[in-house]
């Protein structure tokens, strides 16, 4: 009877905790939806960086690389836009913030972390937006995949949406202006695509940039993904630094600590308001 009364009591609890981040992330698509900005630059963004510089870098440098720069970049520029939207979505935090939203779920008898989970999972709506216009755009300039690395880059993409989420929690914890939050995760997302090897390989950097390179997370995600695009390839030691499970294992534990120490900080920066 005990046991029966405490799977009673648990249920509810986790089935809560699932509607609210079905709730959360369903409010974040549909404001997404209404903010046809976001949508355009969601699809835009790869037609101007990958379709126009990366056309340029693949013709006049990738030609001597001695394998198709076109895929490379493909996959460098699929974690990247996941990265990017996921980073930008979690400003609607701030966003909340000011108008007491936050403030309203957050007393509600709810775990945090369900509510900002939410806030990834919605955020992604629009990173996979930009993820399938990458793919079309990738295509136009040359590159190319099997089904099977299609699938294996699929299968992965939502563990970069919730890395992505963790460091856009881990730096909105610490900003209380909407267009600053705009701004410096724009900064920070392009400052990882150039120096993440997303679109130009860093497999020989040495010195200072080597150490920021692998200082930035997306690094790490951009490694998986080509590791496993190009498993079984002789493309393979020339791009990727890592073993695939080295890379999951750096992946987690960074997100772990960014997700815990972000949502720590903006629901103390909450009660502090």
């Amino acid at each position: 009877m005990n046991t029966t009364a405490i799977k009673r009591k648990e249920l509810p609890r986790f089935a809560q905790n699932f509607n609210v981040v079905l709730t959360i992330a369903m409010r974040e698509i549909i404001l997404a939806i209404k903010a046809p900005s976001r949508l355009f630059m969601a699809l835009m963004w790869p037609v101007m960086i990958f379709g126009m510089f990366g056309s340029q870098l693949s013709q006049n440098m990738g030609i001597n690389m001695g394998y198709n720069f076109s895929s490379f970049m493909l996959v460098g520029m699929l974690v990247n836009g996941l990265f990017m939207m996921v980073m930008q979505g979690l400003n609607s935090l701030v966003e909340d913030r000011e108008n007491d939203f936050t403030q309203e779920i957050f007393v509600s008898p709810t775990s945090r972390y369900a509510i900002l989970l939410g806030k990834i999972i919605g955020a992604s709506f629009v990173g996979y937006i930009c993820y399938f216009a990458t793919i079309i755009v990738g295509l136009i300039v040359g590159a190319t995949f099997t089904a099977s690395q299609f699938w294996m880059l699929l299968l992965v993409s939502p563990l970069m949406c919730i890395a992505a989420g963790s460091l856009g929690m881990l730096i909105v914890g610490f900003i209380k202006s909407p267009a600053t939050a705009g701004m410096i995760t724009m900064m920070f997302a392009m400052v990882q695509m150039f120096l993440s090897g997303a679109m130009i390989p860093i497999n020989n950097s040495t010195g200072v940039m080597a150490v920021i390179s692998h200082a930035m997370p997306m690094t790490y995600c951009i490694d998986l993904a080509r590791g496993l695009f190009y498993s079984g390839m002789p493309e393979y030691e020339s791009t990727v630094m890592y073993a695939p499970t080295t890379n999951v294992i750096i992946i987690v534990a960074f997100t772990l600590v960014f997700f815990v120490a972000g949502t720590v900080n903006f629901v103390r920066t909450e009660k502090n308001k």
